[in-house]
Protein backbone atom coordinates (compact mmCIF):
# COMPACT_ATOMS: atom_id res chain seq x y z
CA UNK A 1 0.00 0.00 0.00
CA UNK A 2 0.74 3.37 -0.74
CA UNK A 3 1.36 5.28 2.56
CA UNK A 4 -0.35 8.31 0.99
CA UNK A 5 -3.49 5.95 0.90
CA UNK A 6 -5.06 6.09 4.42
CA UNK A 7 -8.96 4.87 3.97
CA UNK A 8 -8.05 1.24 3.30
CA UNK A 9 -4.98 -0.19 5.22
CA UNK A 10 -4.25 -3.12 2.70
CA UNK A 11 -1.28 -4.71 5.31
CA UNK A 12 -3.52 -4.21 8.27
CA UNK A 13 -6.22 -6.14 6.14
CA UNK A 14 -3.35 -8.88 5.10
CA UNK A 15 -2.19 -9.27 8.97
CA UNK A 16 -5.51 -9.30 10.48
CA UNK A 17 -6.70 -12.26 7.55
CA UNK A 18 -3.74 -14.05 8.31
CA UNK A 19 -4.11 -13.90 12.46
CA UNK A 20 -7.73 -14.92 12.06
CA UNK A 21 -5.91 -18.23 10.22
CA UNK A 22 -3.70 -18.45 13.74
CA UNK A 23 -6.12 -18.30 15.97
CA UNK A 24 -8.49 -20.58 13.85
CA UNK A 25 -5.29 -23.37 13.70
CA UNK A 26 -4.40 -22.34 17.25
CA UNK A 27 -8.27 -23.54 18.97
CA UNK A 28 -7.84 -26.89 16.58
CA UNK A 29 -4.70 -27.13 18.16
CA UNK A 30 -5.72 -26.35 21.61
CA UNK A 31 -8.69 -28.97 21.32
CA UNK A 32 -6.29 -31.47 20.23
CA UNK A 33 -4.27 -31.09 23.29
CA UNK A 34 -7.55 -30.76 25.68
CA UNK A 35 -8.81 -34.37 23.93
CA UNK A 36 -6.32 -36.25 22.83
CA UNK A 37 -7.71 -37.07 19.83
CA UNK A 38 -6.61 -35.74 16.42
CA UNK A 39 -10.08 -36.30 15.01
CA UNK A 40 -13.26 -34.29 17.49
CA UNK A 41 -15.25 -33.67 14.34
CA UNK A 42 -15.76 -34.80 10.90
CA UNK A 43 -14.07 -31.86 9.33
CA UNK A 44 -10.69 -32.59 11.17
CA UNK A 45 -10.46 -35.39 9.08
CA UNK A 46 -13.36 -36.53 7.01
CA UNK A 47 -12.09 -39.76 5.23
CA UNK A 48 -10.39 -40.00 8.99
CA UNK A 49 -13.82 -40.02 10.58
CA UNK A 50 -15.14 -42.91 8.55
CA UNK A 51 -12.13 -45.33 9.21
CA UNK A 52 -12.30 -44.41 12.72
CA UNK A 53 -15.79 -45.25 13.02
CA UNK A 54 -15.34 -48.50 11.27
CA UNK A 55 -12.54 -49.09 13.90
CA UNK A 56 -14.84 -48.33 17.39
CA UNK A 57 -17.94 -50.45 15.74
CA UNK A 58 -15.40 -53.40 15.17
CA UNK A 59 -13.46 -52.95 18.49
CA UNK A 60 -17.01 -52.41 20.29
CA UNK A 61 -18.49 -55.71 18.70
CA UNK A 62 -15.42 -57.71 19.62
CA UNK A 63 -15.52 -56.37 23.16
CA UNK A 64 -19.19 -57.51 23.00
CA UNK A 65 -17.94 -61.18 21.52
CA UNK A 66 -15.20 -61.32 24.64
CA UNK A 67 -18.23 -60.94 26.79
CA UNK A 68 -19.94 -63.97 25.20
CA UNK A 69 -17.24 -66.04 25.06
CA UNK A 70 -16.57 -65.49 29.12
CA UNK A 71 -19.87 -65.98 29.93
CA UNK A 72 -20.23 -69.05 28.10
CA UNK A 73 -16.81 -70.14 29.42
CA UNK A 74 -18.66 -69.52 33.29
CA UNK A 75 -21.27 -71.74 32.06
CA UNK A 76 -19.60 -74.33 30.87
CA UNK A 77 -17.34 -74.54 34.29
CA UNK A 78 -20.95 -75.01 35.99
CA UNK A 79 -21.90 -77.96 33.74
CA UNK A 80 -18.14 -79.17 34.12
CA UNK A 81 -18.58 -79.17 37.96
CA UNK A 82 -21.54 -80.48 38.10
CA UNK A 83 -20.35 -84.00 36.06
CA UNK A 84 -17.60 -83.96 37.92
CA UNK A 85 -20.34 -84.31 41.26
CA UNK A 86 -22.01 -86.26 39.24
CA UNK A 87 -18.59 -88.64 38.55
CA UNK A 88 -18.26 -89.25 42.63
CA UNK A 89 -22.22 -90.23 42.89
CA UNK A 90 -21.51 -92.93 40.08
CA UNK A 91 -17.98 -94.39 41.72
CA UNK A 92 -20.04 -94.26 45.11
CA UNK A 93 -23.16 -95.79 43.48
CA UNK A 94 -20.51 -98.54 42.25
CA UNK A 95 -18.87 -98.93 45.54
CA UNK A 96 -22.02 -100.31 47.18
CA UNK A 97 -22.23 -102.50 44.17
CA UNK A 98 -19.19 -104.26 45.17
CA UNK A 99 -20.37 -104.05 48.57
CA UNK A 100 -23.40 -105.25 47.91
CA UNK A 101 -22.52 -107.55 45.86
CA UNK A 102 -20.82 -110.32 48.29
CA UNK A 103 -22.98 -112.60 50.33
CA UNK A 104 -20.41 -114.05 52.85
CA UNK A 105 -19.87 -110.57 55.09
CA UNK A 106 -22.86 -108.31 53.77
CA UNK A 107 -26.06 -109.10 55.90
CA UNK A 108 -29.70 -108.51 54.13
CA UNK A 109 -30.44 -105.58 56.36
CA UNK A 110 -27.03 -103.57 55.50
CA UNK A 111 -27.50 -104.58 51.53
CA UNK A 112 -31.03 -102.70 52.18
CA UNK A 113 -29.26 -99.97 54.13
CA UNK A 114 -27.07 -99.66 50.58
CA UNK A 115 -29.94 -100.12 48.40
CA UNK A 116 -31.44 -97.27 50.27
CA UNK A 117 -28.34 -95.19 49.39
CA UNK A 118 -28.35 -96.54 45.90
CA UNK A 119 -31.85 -94.68 45.44
CA UNK A 120 -30.75 -91.50 47.39
CA UNK A 121 -27.65 -91.12 44.85
CA UNK A 122 -30.19 -91.65 41.76
CA UNK A 123 -32.41 -89.03 42.74
CA UNK A 124 -29.74 -86.62 43.78
CA UNK A 125 -28.56 -87.19 39.93
CA UNK A 126 -32.44 -86.91 38.48
CA UNK A 127 -32.27 -83.13 40.96
CA UNK A 128 -30.14 -81.95 39.20
CA UNK A 129 -31.99 -81.81 35.96
CA UNK A 130 -33.68 -78.76 37.11
CA UNK A 131 -31.78 -77.85 39.83
CA UNK A 132 -28.98 -76.39 37.99
CA UNK A 133 -28.92 -73.34 36.04
CA UNK A 134 -26.92 -69.96 34.75
CA UNK A 135 -28.76 -66.61 34.47
CA UNK A 136 -31.93 -68.53 34.26
CA UNK A 137 -31.35 -70.86 32.08
CA UNK A 138 -31.11 -74.45 33.30
CA UNK A 139 -28.51 -76.26 31.71
CA UNK A 140 -29.03 -80.34 31.57
CA UNK A 141 -32.84 -79.95 30.31
CA UNK A 142 -31.76 -80.72 27.06
CA UNK A 143 -32.65 -76.61 25.78
CA UNK A 144 -28.53 -76.52 25.26
CA UNK A 145 -28.20 -79.54 23.26
CA UNK A 146 -25.98 -78.91 19.93
CA UNK A 147 -28.47 -78.35 17.06
CA UNK A 148 -30.88 -75.76 18.56
CA UNK A 149 -30.55 -72.12 18.33
CA UNK A 150 -30.39 -71.75 21.91
CA UNK A 151 -27.14 -73.62 21.63
CA UNK A 152 -25.24 -70.77 19.51
CA UNK A 153 -22.89 -68.62 21.50
CA UNK A 154 -21.46 -65.57 19.00
CA UNK A 155 -17.82 -65.18 19.40
CA UNK A 156 -17.40 -62.48 16.66
CA UNK A 157 -18.45 -59.12 15.83
CA UNK A 158 -19.81 -60.27 12.24
CA UNK A 159 -22.56 -62.59 11.34
CA UNK A 160 -20.28 -65.00 9.75
CA UNK A 161 -20.85 -68.88 10.51
CA UNK A 162 -17.27 -68.87 11.34
CA UNK A 163 -18.03 -66.73 14.02
CA UNK A 164 -20.68 -68.93 16.11
CA UNK A 165 -20.01 -72.13 18.36
CA UNK A 166 -22.50 -74.42 19.38
CA UNK A 167 -22.54 -75.63 22.80
CA UNK A 168 -23.82 -79.43 23.40
CA UNK A 169 -25.03 -79.92 27.20
CA UNK A 170 -26.46 -83.13 27.65
CA UNK A 171 -29.71 -84.40 28.78
CA UNK A 172 -30.23 -85.39 32.23
CA UNK A 173 -32.82 -87.98 32.96
CA UNK A 174 -34.20 -90.34 35.57
CA UNK A 175 -32.28 -92.91 33.42
CA UNK A 176 -28.62 -90.91 33.28
CA UNK A 177 -27.42 -88.54 31.02
CA UNK A 178 -26.71 -88.06 27.70
CA UNK A 179 -27.46 -90.71 25.58
CA UNK A 180 -25.62 -94.00 26.56
CA UNK A 181 -25.60 -93.84 30.04
CA UNK A 182 -29.00 -95.76 31.27
CA UNK A 183 -28.52 -96.81 35.01
CA UNK A 184 -31.25 -95.52 36.80
CA UNK A 185 -34.07 -98.41 36.22
CA UNK A 186 -31.52 -101.26 36.16
CA UNK A 187 -29.08 -100.52 38.87
CA UNK A 188 -30.39 -102.10 41.83
CA UNK A 189 -28.46 -103.87 44.53
CA UNK A 190 -30.82 -105.58 47.17
CA UNK A 191 -29.66 -108.85 45.93
CA UNK A 192 -25.96 -110.06 45.72
CA UNK A 193 -26.51 -111.35 42.29
CA UNK A 194 -28.49 -107.83 41.24
CA UNK A 195 -25.40 -106.31 42.58
CA UNK A 196 -23.09 -107.95 40.25
CA UNK A 197 -24.92 -106.84 37.37
CA UNK A 198 -25.02 -103.50 38.99
CA UNK A 199 -21.07 -103.48 38.96
CA UNK A 200 -21.19 -103.75 35.03
CA UNK A 201 -24.14 -101.33 34.47
CA UNK A 202 -22.25 -98.28 36.51
CA UNK A 203 -19.10 -99.37 34.74
CA UNK A 204 -20.74 -98.57 31.49
CA UNK A 205 -22.30 -95.74 32.94
CA UNK A 206 -18.80 -94.28 34.54
CA UNK A 207 -17.12 -94.67 30.91
CA UNK A 208 -20.15 -92.62 29.03
CA UNK A 209 -19.81 -90.24 31.79
CA UNK A 210 -16.31 -89.63 30.88
CA UNK A 211 -16.82 -89.60 27.33
CA UNK A 212 -19.23 -87.06 28.06
CA UNK A 213 -16.96 -84.83 30.41
CA UNK A 214 -14.26 -84.83 27.47
CA UNK A 215 -16.54 -83.32 25.02
CA UNK A 216 -17.45 -80.92 27.58
CA UNK A 217 -13.62 -80.34 28.72
CA UNK A 218 -12.42 -79.60 24.46
CA UNK A 219 -15.62 -77.40 24.44
CA UNK A 220 -14.04 -75.08 27.43
CA UNK A 221 -10.62 -75.46 25.64
CA UNK A 222 -12.01 -74.01 22.53
CA UNK A 223 -13.73 -71.11 24.13
CA UNK A 224 -10.77 -70.45 25.94
CA UNK A 225 -8.89 -70.22 22.84
CA UNK A 226 -11.84 -68.24 21.28
CA UNK A 227 -11.39 -65.93 24.14
CA UNK A 228 -7.51 -65.32 23.50
CA UNK A 229 -8.07 -65.35 19.88
CA UNK A 230 -10.57 -62.22 20.57
CA UNK A 231 -8.07 -60.67 23.41
CA UNK A 232 -5.56 -60.27 20.72
CA UNK A 233 -7.60 -59.26 17.99
CA UNK A 234 -8.93 -56.35 20.12
CA UNK A 235 -5.36 -55.35 20.47
CA UNK A 236 -4.75 -54.78 17.48
CA UNK A 237 -7.64 -53.30 16.72
CA UNK A 238 -7.30 -50.58 19.09
CA UNK A 239 -4.17 -49.68 18.14
CA UNK A 240 -5.07 -48.93 14.85
CA UNK A 241 -7.73 -47.02 15.84
CA UNK A 242 -5.53 -45.15 17.84
CA UNK A 243 -3.22 -44.59 14.48
CA UNK A 244 -6.14 -42.91 12.86
CA UNK A 245 -7.95 -40.94 15.48
CA UNK A 246 -5.18 -40.43 18.42
CA UNK A 247 -2.97 -37.14 18.17
CA UNK A 248 0.22 -37.22 18.21
CA UNK A 249 0.77 -35.06 21.51
CA UNK A 250 4.69 -34.03 20.84
CA UNK A 251 3.74 -33.05 17.54
CA UNK A 252 0.86 -30.87 18.39
CA UNK A 253 2.64 -29.27 21.78
CA UNK A 254 5.39 -28.28 18.93
CA UNK A 255 2.49 -26.68 16.44
CA UNK A 256 0.94 -25.07 19.30
CA UNK A 257 3.94 -23.53 19.88
CA UNK A 258 5.05 -22.38 16.55
CA UNK A 259 1.31 -20.69 16.49
CA UNK A 260 1.75 -18.72 19.59
CA UNK A 261 5.47 -17.22 18.36
CA UNK A 262 3.41 -16.41 14.54
CA UNK A 263 0.42 -15.12 16.22
CA UNK A 264 2.18 -12.92 18.07
CA UNK A 265 3.78 -11.70 14.72
CA UNK A 266 1.34 -11.25 13.21
CA UNK A 267 -0.23 -8.99 16.34
CA UNK A 268 2.89 -6.79 16.06
CA UNK A 269 2.91 -6.47 12.24
CA UNK A 270 -1.07 -5.37 12.80
CA UNK A 271 0.48 -2.41 15.03
CA UNK A 272 3.14 -1.87 12.43
CA UNK A 273 0.79 -1.51 9.77
CA UNK A 274 -1.50 0.65 11.57
CA UNK A 275 1.29 3.26 12.25
CA UNK A 276 2.53 3.76 8.80
CA UNK A 277 -0.31 5.65 7.84
CA UNK A 278 0.87 8.08 10.34
CA UNK A 279 3.77 9.14 8.58
CA UNK A 280 1.51 11.28 6.34
CA UNK A 281 0.95 13.82 9.36
CA UNK A 282 4.84 14.75 8.44
CA UNK A 283 3.29 16.68 5.33
CA UNK A 284 1.11 18.72 7.38
CA UNK A 285 3.13 19.58 9.37
CA UNK A 286 1.75 17.54 12.77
Amino acid sequence: MSITRINTNVEALMAGNNLRKLEFNMNRTMNRLSTGLRINTAADDPSGMGIANSFKSQLSGIRAATQNAEDTLSMMNIVDTTLSEISDIMIRMRDLAVRAATDATVTTTQRANMESEVVSLKAEITRKQGAISFNSKVLFNGSLSGGTATAQVQLGPDNIAAQRFSINIPTLTATGIGGGMSFNNGMHISQSTSAQVAIDIMNSAISSLGTTMTAIGSMEQEIERKITELQATEVNTAAALSRVQDADMAGEITEFAKQQIMSQAATAMIAQANAQPQSILTLLGA
